[in-house]
């Protein structure tokens, strides 16, 4: 509890600057209140979009998406709001800009902006994190699962016990039904007798009668 009270206090430490930093940059050329009003609905942006959770996986990839562009936002006006304070008049027009250019100021203004809004949405964000992991609940042995019933169970066991005399029935039917096609397709050509073996057709095929046909 008390690492959430004092990372949240940190959060909100680390967002006034940068919040500040995006009302020094807007606030010449869009007036002091926009300033403030950009500056505290950037702020609130990547925070709230840190914080939220959504059932849906790709709304929550989309969340992630807009709350780094909001800090990626706070971080270029506050390097420009630096830059500015660094450089008067240094970027006023094109000409004082290429006039003054300092590489060297330019990086301490990006060193000095973009650790700002890059931590404060990191520890949020870890916030989060920290808030959703909870430990799966264990099962309550006091409670034990229930025990089938003893009647059912035999029951089943004789109803497999009949489901597999039929299986067994039903192979000895079709085996007898394939017998009598069989020997059904073994018939004399002269008589039309049904002949039981297959020895005996190809006799009466070959002598033109079968045994039946001769003691006629």
């Amino acid at each position: 509890m008390k690492f959430r009270i004092l990372a949240t206090f940190s959060v909100l430490l680390l967002s006034a600057p940068s919040a500040l930093g995006v009302q020094r940059a807007l606030a010449p050329t869009r007036g002091d209140a926009a300033g403030w009003l950009a500056a505290v609905g950037i702020e609130l942006a990547y925070l709230s979009l840190a914080f939220a959770a959504f059932a849906d996986p790709q709304r929550q990839r989309l969340a992630a998406r807009v709350a780094r562009a909001a800090v990626l936002t706070a971080i270029v006006l506050n390097v420009l709001a630096d830059y500015a304070a660094r450089v008067p008049a240094g970027l006023s027009g094109a000409v004082q800009f290429l006039a003054s250019f300092d590489w060297l100021l330019l990086a301490l203004s990006v060193l000095e902006s973009a650790p700002l809004a890059t931590l404060a949405y990191t520890l949020a964000t870890l916030l989060h994190t920290h808030s959703g992991s909870y430990p799966h609940p264990q099962p309550d042995a006091s409670h034990p699962h229930p025990q089938p019933d003893a009647s059912y169970t035999t029951h089943t066991a004789h109803t497999d016990t009949h489901t597999a005399h039929t299986d067994t029935h039903t192979a000895h039917t079709d085996t007898h039904t394939a017998h009598t096609q069989r020997t059904a397709s073994y018939r004399c050509p002269h008589c039309g007798a049904a002949l039981a073996k297959q020895q005996q057709y190809a006799a009466a095929l070959r002598y033109g009668r079968c045994g039946k046909c001769k003691g006629k």
